[in-house]
């Protein structure tokens, strides 16, 4: 995609919004274009009375006409300048909401290889920055393109009614006007887009900053953290400096060709006035004239930066908007959910990451039995995440098939496949907001003895001294407030609230200590009966409870079977139980199968 190309398609985008509110539209523009046509007839009737005032003799009541016409025109202007402004600037603002919902829900829908691509820093600039920018390029900056079209339009005809002479004179100036809007405009974009990139990157490493604040402040690189911030700041403000020049040298350049105007007009005009060409009421409308023509020339410059950071962000957006969608997936199929208990099967799965070039899983073939709680082990790096990630379709295989209930995945519509699988990974996110918000995430309105079932049995019990407020009990940002392993906790409750078909807990136990982690899977075992199940761990605690076990290393399945099996053969798994004979730190042995090691 070209530079200029990026304008066309982000109009693409907003072009739904005008051919909906078109009726509107146009009435809204109506009004403001007969609102600027009532302010120009004003100088007129002004001039009029001024030559009215000239001619002693007259009476002062012969102005009392025009006086009547003129503040009926200006009741007229300001009943017409509500009128647009309600139907214009509403419909951008109505359309600033549309788009941050679809942007919103576009973020959603993009794979996890798009987000691992793109800062969450710059999006957040996506859905605010250049959101803002689109609705005032929408509203502020097409009132402003159309005032000043129909205002200069309406000034030039007026001037030319009055003496096309002196109007010749007075537009020497116009072309070079025309030639500088052309070639500042290109510039202004390009630097334009620039600014709102860098300014991505500044909300990311922000964004970063504050997430990662106890680590800094752990390890006293407060320095060093406002540093970075310091350093693309500066890069940021530098791109901005670049972008005033150019404005900066677009506005005096069009202060200083309209003020030449106005010196001829001045020059011309007052000879033409002393010598009795023109009258001195025409003379005073004329110069109003061209004085109104001189705020559309000026304003073209704050109308064109305003408009072309809107292209800019709409060139931005239509980047996510218009990303390639990697999955495949129907919208609907005719072949009903499972009715119980159903079988996964690898066959024959590559993935590899679109940053590397090696795969992750490699020819990877395994069979999941329906209703039982199946584990996989191997050592870190080895695609257990990978695995597991990919049955929910977060990630799609790059080749071979995933059978779902003896379907391929593919074949399923992306919400119905989601919908059978509880998906629980080692980092549990918490949402800023109350226990109870966080725990009925999946569930909103669900009951307080649903979510204090579901709590206990994740080990999350509503301890006063932990939770004060118990499920009302505000968890801070992110739950700042909860340790590594309550937060885990909290993420496995909320997924049982929900009860999947189908649980895959991807290292979720991690953070807590061995006998937490026996004492919550003994709780789960009745509550999951008869369904299937997927633990991913490296923790012997975890692997004893499932009825099947898998090595991966290196993207293969190095040995399958039940995990007395495994432990009896030489390899990855062994060695883990060894460490576990020997108490080593986060390896404790189940009392169920500790007898099995001597």
């Amino acid at each position: 995609m070209t530079k200029t190309d990026k304008p066309k398609i982000g109009l693409e985008l907003i072009k739904p919004y005008f051919r909906q509110n078109a009726g509107l539209l146009a009435l809204g523009f109506a009004a403001l274009a007969v609102c600027d046509l009532g302010q120009m007839v004003i100088p007129r009737i002004v001039g009029h009375i001024f030559d009215l005032l000239a001619d002693y003799e007259l009476s002062i009541r012969i102005i009392w006409p025009a006086l009547a016409l003129l503040l009926g025109l200006a009741a007229l202007v300001a009943f017409l300048r509500y009128v647009w402004r309600h139907m214009i600037y509403g419909f951008s603002r109505r359309l600033e909401m549309d788009m941050r919902q679809k942007l919103q829900s576009r973020f959603l829908s993009l794979s996890l290889s798009w987000h691992q691509t793109n800062y969450s820093g710059d999006m957040m600039a996506l859905s605010t920055n250049d959101i803002d920018a689109v609705r005032m390029a929408v509203g502020f900056g097409l009132v402003s393109l159309v005032d000043a079209l129909v205002l200069g339009l309406s000034a030039v005809g007026f001037m030319l009614s009055i003496d096309p002479y002196l109007s010749l004179w007075a537009f020497i100036p116009m072309p070079l006007i025309s030639i500088l809007t052309a070639r500042f405009g290109r510039a202004i974009f390009a630097r334009m887009l620039e600014v709102q990139d860098v300014f991505g990157q500044l909300t990311e490493i922000v964004r970063e900053q504050l997430s990662g604040f106890k680590i800094i402040r752990a390890m006293t690189l407060e320095r060093l953290s406002q540093a970075e911030v310091s350093r693309v700041s500066q890069f940021y403000m530098k791109k901005n400096v670049h972008l005033a020049l150019v404005m900066g040298g677009f506005f005096p350049m069009m202060t200083l060709l309209t003020n030449l105007a106005l010196a001829l007009a001045l020059y011309v005009g007052g000879k033409a006035t002393i010598v009795g060409d023109i009258s001195p009421g025409d003379f005073v409308a004329f110069i109003t004239y061209l004085a109104l023509l001189s705020w559309p020339m000026l304003a073209m410059g704050m109308t064109l930066g305003i408009i072309q950071s809107g292209l800019a962000s709409l060139a931005r957006l239509a980047r996510v908007m218009e990303a390639e969608e990697t999955t495949s997936h129907p919208s609907r199929t005719s072949f009903p959910d499972p009715d119980g208990p159903f079988e996964i099967i690898f066959d024959k799965v590559r993935f590899a990451y679109p940053q590397r070039h090696e795969p992750v899983l490699n020819e990877l073939s395994l069979i999941l039995p329906a209703g039982k709680l199946c584990a996989v082990a191997g050592p870190t790096g080895s695609g257990k995440s990978t695995l597991a990630a990919l049955l929910p379709a977060l990630y799609e295989p790059s080749a071979g098939h995933i059978l779902v209930n003896g379907r391929p995945s593919t074949e399923w519509p992306l919400e119905r496949l989601r919908g059978l699988f509880g998906y629980v990974p080692q980092e549990g996110h918490v949402f800023t907001g109350t226990l109870r918000q966080n725990l009925a995430f999946g569930r909103p309105g669900a009951d307080d003895d649903s979510l204090v079932r579901v709590a206990e049995a994740a080990a999350l019990p509503i301890d006063p001294a932990i939770f004060p407020q118990g499920l009302d009990t505000m968890i801070g940002e992110r739950g700042l407030t909860l340790s590594g392993g309550q937060r885990q906790r909290l993420a496995l409750a909320r997924a049982l609230l929900i009860d999947p078909p189908y649980l895959i807990l991807d290292d979720t136990l991690s953070a807590v200590d061995a006998a937490v982690e026996e004492e919550i899977l003994s709780r789960l075992a009745p509550l999951r009966a008869g369904r299937g199940g997927l633990i991913i761990s490296h923790r012997i605690t975890s692997l004893s409870k499932a009825s099947t076990v898998a090595v991966l290393e290196d993207g293969r399945i190095t040995q399958e079977g039940t995990f007395e099996e495994i432990i009896s053969q030489e390899g990855y798994l062994s060695r883990i139980a060894e460490l576990a004979r020997l108490g080593a730190d986060g390896f404790r042995p189940s009392r169920s199968w500790r007898g099995t090691l001597n």
